[in-house]
C-alpha cells in the first residue's frame, strides 16, 4: 500500500512540478550518503536535487534563511531553536523526523588511566554543549550542580574529581583537534562527525548516549515550503522502508532511524 502511495505521488509530482531544483545543506555524514541514496528516486519524481556540504553547524541555517538553501538537514530541534534565537531568525520550520545520532565519548587512552590535567574536547554551541556535559554527568566523570538546567557551559561543573580540563570548541573542530593533537586525551563528539574520522560510537566510544535519546534530527525548510509538492514528495520518498534498512546496515547501529 505504502509503494502505491509512492508511486501516486511521484506520478502527481512529475505532473504538476515538471523539474524542480532542491538545494539541501547538509554537514558529511551520514547525511550526504542518505541523500545520494535517495537520489534516483527524486529524479524519477521531478525533484533535481543538489547537495551542499558544510563543515559546520552555522552555516546550514543561514544559508536556508537567506533563501540559499530550500533545506537543510543536520540538526536537532534543540539546536534549531537555540541557534535561530540567539540570532534572531525567524520562519525555519522541523519538518520531517530522520533519525537520532547518538553522541559518544572517545578516548585515545584507557578510561582508568585518565589523570589530572589531561584535556577533553566537547562542541560549545549551548545546546550540543548541554549534551556533552549530561552524557559526562551521567556516566560518572563529572557532576553537574543541577542536570535539569538549560544550556550549560563548563561553568555548571560542580564535581570534576579526575581534574580533567574539559576545553570548549566549536563542534566541526572537535574530531580534528581529538585526531590531530596529542594533548587531547579524550573528546565528546556528535556522531556525524566521528563517522567522518571512522569512528562508530557502538563500537568506539568509551560510552554514548542511548537510543531514546530527545535530540532527533530533522529536515528543516522555511515555513513557506512547508506544504510544497517537493517536500511532500522528498518526504514520502526519504521515509521509505528501504531507506530505514539502508542507514541500519551503513551505519551499523551507529545511526538510528526514527521513522
Amino acid at each position: 500500500m505504502k509503494r502505491l502511495l509512492l508511486v501516486l505521488v511521484i506520478v502527481l509530482a512529475i505532473t504538476v512540478l515538471g523539474t524542480t531544483k532542491v538545494r539541501i545543506g547538509v554537514t558529511p555524514i551520514p547525511f550526504v550518503d542518505i541523500l545520494e541514496f535517495i537520489r534516483p528516486e527524486l529524479e524519477e519524481a521531478g525533484i533535481d536535487l543538489e547537495i551542499v556540504v558544510f563543515s559546520d553547524y552555522v552555516l546550514p541555517n543561514l544559508a536556508l534563511s537567506s533563501g540559499e538553501l530550500d533545506a537543510n538537514f543536520f540538526q536537532h530541534i534543540q539546536y534549531l531553536k537555540s541557534f535561530t534565537a540567539q540570532r534572531g531568525i525567524k520562519g525555519l520550520v522541523a519538518s520531517v523526523n530522520m533519525l537520532i545520532a547518538p553522541m559518544g565519548f572517545y578516548m585515545k587512552k584507557p578510561y582508568e588511566e585518565l589523570k589530572k590535567g589531561d584535556k577533553i574536547a566537547l562542541p560549545n554551541d549551548p545546546t550540543n554543549e548541554t549534551r556533552a556535559l549530561l552524557l559526562l554527568h551521567n556516566n560518572g566523570l563529572i557532576t553537574l550542580k543541577d542536570p535539569t538546567k538549560a544550556d550549560m557551559t563548563i561553568r555548571d561543573v560542580q564535581e570534576n574529581p579526575k581534574g580533567i580540563v574539559l576545553v570548549e570548541m566549536e563542534a566541526g573542530f572537535v574530531p580534528r583537534v581529538f585526531k590531530e593533537d596529542a594533548t587531547v586525551a579524550g573528546a565528546v563528539i556528535n556522531t556525524n562527525y566521528a563517522l567522518s574520522i571512522g569512528l562508530n560510537s557502538q563500537k568506539d566510544a568509551t560510552f554514548f548516549e542511548g537510543k531514546d535519546s530527545p535530540y532527533a534530527n530533522y529536515i528543516v525548510v522555511r515555513e513557506k515550503d512547508v506544504d510544497s509538492n517537493w517536500l511532500a514528495v522528498l518526504a514520502e520518498i526519504i521515509t521509505r522502508d528501504e531507506v530505514r534498512e539502508f542507514i541500519l546496515e551503513k551505519f551499523e547501529g551507529s545511526i538510528v532511524p526514527t521513522f
